[in-house]
C-alpha cells in the first residue's frame, strides 16, 4: 500500500530529534530503560505479562547536546495480541515516518541474559527482527542483555560468551556488525549505550521500511513472509496433536472409558480453536496492515489540522545542569509533552476540549511529539 505524497517531508525541528527503536521479548525492561533515560512513564510490566500494547514514542530529553526519543515496541511474543497485529502495527508505524523522511539513528534489541538459551520464542522473536531489520543494517543494531542482578556473574559471563560465539545464537548478526553490551540498570549505563549510537552519526533504514516503501504487500516482506511461515508450522504441529487425540479418543471409546474420552473430546476441541485463530490470522495479515496505516494517516492527519490552528512555538531545550541530572528533561521541555499526555487523558470523553488543549500543546514538539499524543488516545490495540 503506497503512502500518501503530502507525509514526504518533515521540518528541520523534526530532524534534529535522534529516534531510536527498542525491541526485543516481553519482560526484557524495554519500557523500564526508555523510562531511565527520558524520564517518560510509560507503562512497565511484571515478570512475563505485557504491558506494551501499542507503538510508543517517549519524551524527548537532551543527551550530550542531542535531542533524542526512543521508540518502544510490543514482542512479538505478547501475552495478548497476536504476532500478525504486531507485526502490522510496528511496520504501520515505521513505513509512515520513513514516508515522511524521518530515519532512525539506530535500534536496540533487549534479551535477558537469565534465559539460559536462545530457544524457543526467544529465538523466533529474534528471527523475526533480524528479518524486520535485514542484514544492512545490522551494523546499527546493539543487543542490550539486562537482568544482570538478577544472575551470578560467572553465569552470565558463561551465557553471554555463548550468545556471541554459537551459530544458533548471535554471531551470525554479530559478524554483520551488530553490537552486544550489558545495562545494568543503572542511568549511567543507559546512556552509555546511547552515546554507543548516536556517536556514529549514521542513520538506518530498515528492511521493512525499504520493502513497503517500494510497493511490497506486507506478506511479500522478508518479516511478513517468516511470519507466515512459522504460523504455517504452529498449525502444522497441531494438526499432528490433533491425529494424536483422535487415535486417544477412539481407544478410549472401545475401552468404554468415558471420562477419558470426554476430556480428550474437550483438548481437541481447543485444539481445533487454536488453529482456527491461526488460520484467520494467517488470512488477515494484509488487511490488517492496511487497517493500521489507514488509522495512523488518519491520526496524524488529525494531529496536523490541531496544531495548524494555532501559532508554532519553539522546542526549548534543556540546559547544561539538565544533563547532568541524568540527561532527565527540565520544566520547560517537561512541558513539551507530559501535559500533552495528560490533557488527553483527562479529556478522551470531551473531543471540543480535548482538540483544544490537544491544538495548544502540539506545536511544542514537532512530528515525533504530535505521534506521541496520536498514539497515546487512540490505542492501537487489536481485541
Amino acid at each position: 500500500m503506497s503512502i500518501a505524497s503530502d507525509y514526504s517531508t518533515v521540518t528541520q525541528d523534526e530532524v534534529d530529534v535522534l529516534s531510536i527503536a527498542v525491541m526485543g521479548p516481553t519482560g526484557t525492561g524495554k519500557s523500564s530503560f526508555i523510562n531511565l533515560l527520558s524520564g517518560s512513564n510509560l507503562k512497565v510490566g511484571r515478570e512475563l505479562e505485557s504491558c506494551t500494547r501499542d507503538v510508543e514514542v517517549s519524551d524527548t530529553f537532551l543527551l550530550d547536546g542531542h535531542k533524542i526519543n526512543l521508540i518502544d515496541t510490543p514482542g512479538f511474543d505478547d501475552t495478548k495480541l497476536t504476532d500478525t497485529n504486531i507485526l502490522n502495527m510496528i511496520a504501520s508505524y515505521l513505513v509512515l515516518t520513513y514516508s515522511r523522511g524521518k530515519r532512525l539513528a539506530g535500534v536496540i534489541y533487549m534479551h535477558r541474559i537469565l534465559d539460559n538459551r536462545l530457544g524457543g520464542i526467544s529465538a523466533r522473536n529474534f528471527r523475526l527482527f533480524r528479518n524486520l531489520c535485514g542484514e544492512s543494517s545490522l551494523c546499527n543494531v546493539v543487543i542490550v542483555t539486562t537482568m544482570w542482578d538478577k544472575i551470578d556473574e560467572a553465569i552470565g559471563e558463561d551465557r553471554e560468551r555463548e550468545l556471541v560465539t554459537k551459530e544458533a545464537f548471535f554471531k551470525p548478526a554479530v559478524e554483520k556488525g551488530c553490537r552486544v553490551v550489558r545495562h545494568n540498570n543503572t542511568i549511567e549505563s543507559a546512556q552509555k549505550i546511547i552515546r554507543s549510537i548516536i556517536q556514529n552519526n549514521l542513520s538506518v533504514t530498515l528492511q521493512i521500511q525499504e520493502e513497503l516503501g517500494r510497493g511490497l504487500d506486507i506478506s511479500e516482506t522478508r518479516a511478513g513472509m517468516e511470519l507466515c511461515r512459522e504460523v504455517f508450522e504452529q498449525m502444522e504441529r497441531h494438526r499432528e496433536e490433533i491425529r494424536g487425540l483422535v487415535v486417544e479418543i477412539q481407544d478410549a471409546a472401545r475401552s468404554r472409558d468415558e471420562a477419558s474420552r470426554k476430556e480428550l473430546t474437550g483438548e481437541r476441541a481447543r485444539t481445533e480453536a487454536i488453529i482456527s485463530r491461526l488460520q484467520e490470522d494467517s488470512a488477515n495479515v494484509t488487511r490488517g496492515y492496511r487497517d493500521a496505516l489507514s488509522r495512523m494517516e488518519e491520526r496524524l492527519k488529525f494531529a496536523e489540522a490541531s496544531a495548524a490552528a494555532t501559532s508554532t512555538r519553539n522546542f526549548t531545550a534543556p540546559g547544561d545542569s539538565e544533563e547532568k541530572n541524568h540527561g532527565h528533561r527540565n520544566d520547560h521541555t517537561g512541558q513539551a509533552n507530559s501535559p500533552i499526555i495528560q490533557a488527553v487523558a483527562a479529556t478522551e470523553n470531551s473531543n471540543a476540549v480535548w482538540e483544544g488543549k490537544l491544538a495548544a500543546a502540539i506545536p511544542l514538539v514537532g512530528f515525533w511529539g504530535r505521534l506521541a499524543v496520536m498514539l497515546a488516545p487512540f490505542s492501537l490495540t487489536w481485541k
